[in-house]
Order: C-alpha cells, then sequence, then structure tokens
C-alpha cells in the first residue's frame, strides 16, 4: 500500500462539490493529458495510471487544506462523457471513501506541522506520491490510522444497554484477579515476549535457520520452546492463547520428523506429500525466511496483516497470528480460531471482507473503549482477552436465533463441567437464574408443565390431591417476571424420559418464532392452553393466581415460554441413541457434539503441579485407544463410545514421577476405563470374546 495526494478539482468547483464527487459518483480522477507552461506533457496521468495500485490511500486536497481520504478500489479507466459542470476529469478510478477531514484531524494536523516547524501541509502538484518524511506525508499515514479507529467504533452494533451489561459481566469476571495475580501475569508475559524477541532478532539479522523454524521437543537448541513453532504453539499458549492449528503439524509447511534428517513438506500436492531430505528442505525453507523477514522490517501494522494472511505456503494460520500478536501485545485478542468470527459478529456484525487478524485488532480496540481499559499492560490485555474468549465459548452455546441446545457425547467430556462454568460467568453467580433437573424413566408432564398429584392428607385420612405446577412452568414464570434478564433451564439425562410425554403441547412454543416476546413489553405474545387450563379457571382467584403463567382479559388460563429462557440439555448418547429423539423434537434443538479434548489432557500435570515431561506421548495413547474403540477398522463401536478426557486426566491422581510410567497408565486402564468398555463391548460381543478384546484394547494404550 503507498499513499498519494491529490488536487482533485479545478479552480471553479467548491468543496462541496468535490465531496459529492466523493459520496455520489465514488471516483477521484485527473485529465488525461495537459501540457506545463513550456509547453510539455506533465506526467502525472501516467503516474495516475500505471503506478497507483488498487488498495492505495490518497489524500484528496484543495490546494493546502485536506477534504478527504480515499482508497483506491479500482483501475484507471476513460470516461467518455464527464459531467463538465462537476465531475470535469476524464482519466478516473473509483475508491472507496475512507473519511472526511473533521475538527478531531486539525489537531493531528497541527502536532505534525508543529513538529517539522511548518504552517501548511506542502502541495507542490496535481498528484504527489508519498515517499520519505515530511509534515504532508507524516499527517496522510496518521489521518489514516486515525480513520480507521474513527470507523471502528462508528461500527459497533451493540445498544448502550448492551454495552453497560457488557461492562458489568467485566467489572464481575476480573474480581477473581487480585493485584498479586496481576503482577505475576505481567512479569510471566513479559518474559514470553523477551524470549520470543531471540526469534525476531535471528530474523533480522537473517540467522534464523529450519532447524529453528521445526525441530524435536526432545532435541536442545538453546531456544525458548526449542524452535518456532512450538514456542507459538505451547510456550506462548497459557498467556497469549491457543494457537494450535487445524489437523496436524504439517500446516506448518514444513515439518521435522523423528529421523532428523528427515522433513516432510506440505506443499498442496498429494503427489509431493513425502519424506524429504534436509537439502530439499533447507532450499524449500529460503522462502519461509524472506516471509519472515518482511513481515518483521515492514512498519506498518496494517501491511503486517496482510502479509499473514496472504501467505499461501503455511496453512496454519493460527501460529502466524500469534507471531503477529507476540509482535504487539497490546494491539490484538489473544484468540486465533473462528471464535474471533464470533466475536466480531456479536460486536459489529457479519462481514465477509475483513480477515481474523483484522477482525481480532478492530475487536481489541472496540473493547477496550467500550470497557474503560485504556491501560496497556500484559495483565489488562490477558484479562481482556480472557474475558471475550469466554464470552465467545458462551455466545456459541446461547443466542436469541437458537434458544434451545442438546449439548450431547460420550461420558466424561466436560459437557456439565462446561455448562456450570458458561452459566456463572453469563449469571455473573445468581443462581435464581439458573434450574438444573435431571430427566428419568418416571419423568412426566405433570413434573416437567403441571399435575394433580397428592399434597396431604384429609381430615378423614384420604389423600388430598391438588393441582401443582411443574419445574419448567414455575421457571418460566419466574423469567416472565424479570424481562430484562435472562434465564436457563438445564436437563441433564435429557433422553432418559419420553420426551414426547413429558412436553407435551408445549413442544411447539419452545421454538424462537413461538416464544413469548417479554423482553419488548409483550408486544408479540404467544401464549396458549393447556391440558389443565379449563380446571385452573374454576379454581378461586388466589390459586388461579398463584399457578397461571398468564390470565387474560376474559379470564382464560393461558401458558408460554417467554423469550428470555435458554433451555439446554445434556446427554451421554452412548446410554440411550439420540435416535430417542422424534424428528419434531430434534429439529427444534442446536445440536452441539462434545468429544474428548486432547488439548486438555496435553496441560495434564503431576500431583505435584508440574507438567509431565512426556505428556505428548501421553496424548497420542489416549487418541490410539479411542480410535481402537470407534473406527470400523477395529472395535468399530463409534465415536460415541469413547472415553472423555475427564477420564484421561486421571492420570495427575495416580503418576507420582515427572514422567508418566506405563504402570500407571495399567493402572487407569483397569481402574477407571477397563469396567466401561466391558459394559460396551458386552452389547456386541459374546461374554467369551470380551476379554480377548479388552486386551487387545489395553495393547492400544501404550506409551
Amino acid at each position: 500500500m503507498n499513499y498519494w495526494h491529490i488536487q482533485l478539482h479545478d479552480n471553479h468547483l467548491s468543496q462541496a462539490a468535490t465531496k459529492e464527487i466523493l459520496l455520489f459518483k465514488k471516483v477521484i480522477g485527473l485529465g488525461s493529458s495537459w501540457k506545463d507552461k513550456s509547453g510539455n506533457d506533465v506526467p502525472f496521468p501516467s503516474y495516475f495510471e500505471k503506478d497507483m495500485k488498487i488498495g492505495d490511500v490518497v489524500m484528496v486536497r484543495d490546494g493546502k487544506e485536506p477534504i478527504a481520504l480515499v482508497e483506491v478500489s479500482g483501475n484507471a479507466y476513460l470516461e467518455d462523457s464527464p459531467n463538465l459542470e462537476l465531475d470535469w476529469f476524464d482519466l478516473r478510478r473509483t475508491i472507496n471513501l475512507l473519511g472526511f477531514y473533521e475538527e478531531s484531524d486539525k489537531n493531528i494536523l497541527k502536532q505534525i506541522l508543529s513538529h517539522y516547524d511548518k504552517n501548511y501541509i506542502q502541495a507542490p502538484g496535481t498528484l504527489t506520491f508519498c515517499s520519505g518524511k515530511n509534515a504532508t506525508n507524516d499527517f496522510i499515514k496518521e489521518w489514516h490510522k486515525a480513520i480507521k479507529f474513527r470507523n471502528i467504533m462508528k461500527n459497533i452494533i451493540l445498544s448502550d444497554v448492551s454495552k453497560k451489561q457488557l461492562s458489568q459481566l467485566f467489572d464481575t469476571f476480573c474480581q477473581k484477579y487480585n493485584d498479586s495475580d496481576k503482577i505475576t501475569l505481567n512479569d510471566n508475559a513479559s518474559v514470553i515476549v523477551n524470549e520470543f524477541q531471540t526469534y525476531i532478532d535471528k530474523i533480522k539479522t537473517n540467522s534464523f535457520t529450519l532447524d529453528d523454524y521445526t525441530n524435536r521437543q526432545a532435541n536442545d537448541t538453546g531456544l525458548p520452546g526449542s524452535y518456532l513453532c512450538n514456542f507459538l504453539e505451547r510456550r506462548s499458549r497459557e498467556l497469549f492463547g491457543s494457537s494450535k492449528p487445524a489437523g496436524s503439524a504439517l500446516s506448518f509447511g514444513i515439518k521435522a520428523d523423528k529421523n532428523e534428517n528427515s522433513f516432510t513438506i506440505d506443499r498442496k500436492d498429494p503427489d509431493n506429500f513425502n519424506k524429504n531430505n534436509r537439502g530439499e528442505a533447507e532450499s524449500e525453507f529460503e522462502k519461509y525466511k524472506t516471509f519472515f523477514r518482511n513481515v518483521v522490517n515492514e512498519s506498518e501494522i496494517f501491511q503486517q496483516m496482510k502479509l499473514i494472511e496472504d501467505c499461501d505456503f503455511i496453512s496454519a494460520k493460527q501460529i502466524l497470528r500469534k507471531f503477529l500478536v507476540l509482535s504487539h501485545p497490546f494491539q490484538f485478542i489473544y484468540a486465533y480460531n473462528d471464535r474471533l468470527d464470533d466475536l466480531y459478529q456479536y460486536f459489529f456484525g457479519d462481514d465477509q471482507s475483513l480477515s481474523k487478524i483484522e477482525k481480532s485488532f478492530h475487536i481489541n480496540f472496540a473493547v477496550k473503549q467500550i470497557l474503560n481499559v485504556n491501560q496497556d499492560s500484559y495483565a489488562n490485555q490477558i484479562i481482556v482477552s480472557r474475558f471475550l474468549w469466554k464470552l465467545a465459548s458462551s455466545q456459541s452455546l446461547f443466542s436469541k436465533s437458537n434458544p434451545n441446545v442438546i449439548l450431547y457425547g460420550p461420558p466424561g467430556t466436560g459437557k456439565t463441567y462446561r455448562i456450570k462454568q458458561d452459566l456463572e460467568f453469563l449469571t455473573k453467580g445468581d443462581s435464581s437464574r439458573v434450574k438444573y433437573i435431571v430427566f428419568h424413566p418416571s419423568y412426566g408432564y405433570e413434573d416437567f408443565i403441571e399435575g394433580i398429584k397428592p399434597c396431604g392428607v384429609t381430615e378423614n385420612g384420604n389423600l388430598k390431591f391438588e393441582l401443582i405446577n411443574g419445574s419448567f412452568k414455575e421457571f418460566c414464570k419466574l423469567a416472565k417476571s424479570r424481562p430484562n434478564e435472562e434465564f436457563y433451564f438445564v436437563v441433564d439425562e435429557i433422553n432418559r424420559a419420553n420426551l414426547s410425554a413429558v412436553f407435551g403441547e408445549t413442544l411447539v412454543s419452545l421454538e424462537s418464532s413461538y416464544r413469548d416476546v417479554v423482553s419488548n413489553n409483550f408486544n408479540d405474545r404467544h401464549l396458549f392452553s393447556t391440558q389443565y387450563s379449563s380446571y385452573q379457571e374454576h379454581l378461586d382467584e388466589k390459586k388461579r393466581l398463584e399457578l397461571a403463567y398468564e390470565i387474560s382479559e376474559t379470564g382464560s388460563v393461558l401458558f408460554g415460554v417467554p423469550d428470555n429462557l435458554y433451555f439446554i440439555g445434556m446427554m451421554n448418547n452412548v446410554d440411550k441413541n439420540i435416535d430417542s429423539f422424534d424428528l419434531a423434537l430434534r429439529r427444534r434443538f442446536k445440536w452441539i457434539y462434545f468429544g474428548c479434548d486432547y488439548d486438555v489432557i496435553e496441560n495434564v500435570k503431576s500431583n505435584k503441579g508440574e507438567l509431565f515431561t512426556n505428556r505428548l506421548d501421553y496424548v497420542d495413547a489416549c487418541k490410539s485407544l479411542n480410535e481402537f474403540i470407534s473406527d470400523s477398522k477395529y472395535l468399530g463401536l463409534g465415536k460415541s463410545f469413547e472415553f472423555g478426557h475427564s477420564l484421561y486426566m486421571k492420570i495427575s491422581t495416580i503418576e507420582k514421577q515427572k514422567h508418566i510410567q506405563q504402570k500407571s497408565m495399567d493402572q487407569i486402564f483397569r481402574e477407571f476405563l477397563l469396567p466401561t468398555l466391558n459394559e460396551y463391548l458386552r452389547a456386541y460381543y459374546d461374554e467369551s470374546e470380551i476379554e480377548k478384546k479388552s486386551e487387545e484394547a489395553q495393547n492400544y494404550f501404550k506409551l
């Protein structure tokens, strides 16, 4: 990207006319040819047509006064019939208007002119390419930054109420960090950034080698984290977020094999996807060195973003984004994957034109303004990033368009833990806004909505029966009474009840389009009668008011599901197949699968709080066992029968050494995995085969 400035109009046009051209015609231009005082052709049209590039930024000025900043969006072309009273020029380029010169921009210009001891910007011709340092060039660049930041805040879609709620949520989140915690975060993050500088120095001095980029952790290279990819993926993860790329380490482009002189190179060509010797890898690595050198030597952060996202030979974009974040630790949030899209949509709406790293930049700038986080410190940046990650995590589960969610997967995959953590965060610890229940085979409509149940004994010793509200109806009444808050009804083991019987006629009212809209002063009501509505209408007024969700003006007793209530179901689908949900139920829920999270296992620590030295080998063993259970090449039971990470994490309570021993893994298998596995096997194999299959499974759970 280059900078220019241009005198757009001739002498008979006003600044208002120039603004009209930029706003409505969306072009800049000049005459396709004219001569100077000596009768020679001027070079400006040639510069405009051939040297100016798409993406360049141009200041449009009126002599010495700035008017607007624009971005070139198209190639040069000739206009056959220009309007001689307005856009008189025939040589043109289409543009995107970035912003007009505003009152706040005058302060930027004043400061820069003062620095250069100038009274006005230099305007030496119709079109000027900005090169070198002078007041005009510096002003255009600083003005460009100011407009970018201004536009970020203008594009925020959050209402004032939402901003206030977000600030309150952040204040609560910050309470778990005391001053000592913040000092520790600052100190530890400072160490990581200083370690990262070791790699930057090697890149700048052109001493960055293949072994510095990819290696084996067992090799002692003397560098922090042993090599760059591992430093970005693992060494800096705890404080600066996980940047683990999708797929395998092959997405780094060049991967060192266990044989120190063998490398796998991913050239996006299956025929070239093979082992390569060191010489071939060194040759391939030359373009990697050039790429990283171009990034660190580029002074403009927006250009660095473009270099990162445009790199086509390293598919591990998350790693590259992490590289840029550590280069500018206060300019981005510490997230690198699709959560950035979720967060950006929350703050700004959908925008497919921005890259993820650009979204990270925009989110970081905007959220610091909203949350009033002005001081640049590692602790603040880490806390804000963790807060936003938590926000994105909860937003991925709960949305107005999908208020009903089913979390399903094998046991031990953290479904209950995730829900409790997210709801603690969203409700700021207000337990009145959350209701937990567990379904079982005898759970029915009377327990869920309403029904006649025994309530004590009469004077004659007979059972007394009364109409009583179920747990869901009572919670709906509570949510309706507090329309400005959000409520969460959580059902564990949801697939263990007769769901059609439990929900009854209330099933339709769960849909977002049939919710009772309580959040906009009840302008859109969706209410209906239940099977006990007519019975309630004949009760005394006190009892009727106690039981009813809503009583109409005509006295009808009605029910509805308020739109500020979220319904969350959880199930271990190994206990009962998802097919237990009929189609009518299934289509009304958003389904989110929870599998074994190997990243969690990778962070497993001994009972002394230290990371196991061979934890990556342990992760491979866990993957191997799960694959044996689920893959059709082996037991073929399916992913629903895999073991969750919480079971594998029990190694921390068993292993006493820094290095995981096979005998400890055998103990885990024998005490925690084998009993469940045998139960699985009994459903598919004869009793005589179970022991053999169990032994085969244990052979896959080896270091």
